[in-house]
């Protein structure tokens, strides 16, 4: 499975609405999409991850939600649950940058455009993001360069497998 990660600017966006209509395009286009709130995404890298992650417990039959997507989602916030994993990096009412990952062969610009989004794919990048979402204390931020600092994330993402 191929999969597209970008990044888009939007006005505040009503949460469940957004979704059931980017469900909708996608499914008339053959893909899934995994939207976040890019507050919470630590890169291009984190996002690719978790993509990875998802479609590798797709292949072994280890999925612990219904769609390559949804389990992206569960991977890129490090939950187990996806209730969890929705709260800690969905949208939200106040959500204005997007983290996308497109999983198919689906058009990613065309998504934008449709939703009425302006693509960034600069929203995605680290820095001055909170670790704290991701249960990282600033004590085990600072034991690693600030550089460094999204490796973090990209661990938590890895063991979301042990913690199965």
């Amino acid at each position: 499975m191929t999969f597209v990660i970008a990044g888009a600017k939007a006005s505040a966006v009503a949460p469940e609405d957004t979704v059931r209509t980017v469900v909708e395009w996608a499914a008339s286009h053959g893909a899934e999409v995994c939207l976040l709130d890019a507050r919470s995404v630590f890169g291009r890298d984190h996002l690719e991850s978790a993509a990875r992650h998802a479609i590798r417990a797709r292949d072994s039959n280890t999925m612990s939600s219904r769609s390559v997507a949804m389990e992206t989602l569960r991977y890129a916030s490090g939950q187990r649950q996806v209730q969890d994993a929705i709260q800690a990096a969905g949208l939200r009412r106040d959500t204005t940058i997007i983290g996308i990952v497109l999983l198919g062969d689906a058009n990613v610009d065309e998504l934008v455009q449709e939703m009425g989004w302006r693509r960034d794919d600069e929203v995605l990048n680290p820095a001055g993001k909170d670790l704290g979402a991701f249960g990282i204390s600033q004590g085990e931020a600072e034991t690693v360069s600030t550089s460094q600092r999204a490796d973090l994330v990209l661990e938590k993402v890895a063991l979301l497998d042990v913690q199965k």
